[in-house]
């Protein structure tokens, strides 16, 4: 994702767009519930924290993103009013936005996390990734449909 956002989308080239998949056993919901209540106060508030979930990760199901955790995590970034995201995540306001984006994900029979959708501006000619791939992957797609963009 760095070496994607520093080459595509801090030069205006290609969006990224994140949208939740919380497959991962029953600690993935809370983790996208604490990272929509996070994106609240800031979008690069909620990368922190999602770099930070994702460093500190633990094994599926296994309590990690327990609601203690996630507060903890979250008071780990800077400037975030703490009451707010206390009271957002306790009551669970982004269920329904988080439970959308699955539903999304299902519709495009999307098994693995994470997942791409890469397409043009237009949204036209969607290509998948499924799963983690390293950077020249998206570097192929993406500079092709450039390519043509440019023609």
């Amino acid at each position: 994702e760095p070496i994607i956002n520093e080459t595509y989308i801090q030069t205006g080239n290609a969006n990224l767009v994140f949208k939740h998949f919380p497959i991962r056993g029953f600690d993935s919901m809370g983790a996208s519930l604490a990272a929509q209540c996070i994106n609240d106060q800031g979008q690069s508030k909620f990368w922190k924290f999602h770099n930070l979930l994702y460093h500190n990760q633990g094994v599926i199901d296994s309590g990690w993103v327990s609601k203690e955790n996630l507060k903890n995590f979250a008071s780990q970034i800077s400037l975030l009013d703490m009451d707010k995201f206390v009271e957002c995540l306790d009551s669970e306001k982004y269920k329904e936005y988080v439970q959308n984006d699955l539903e999304l994900a299902k519709k495009f029979k999307f098994t693995e996390s994470p997942s791409f959708i890469i397409l043009n501006n237009d949204g036209t000619d969607p290509e998948y990734l499924s799963g983690a791939h390293p950077f020249p992957s998206f570097a192929s797609i993406i500079d092709k449909k450039l390519e043509r963009l440019n023609k």
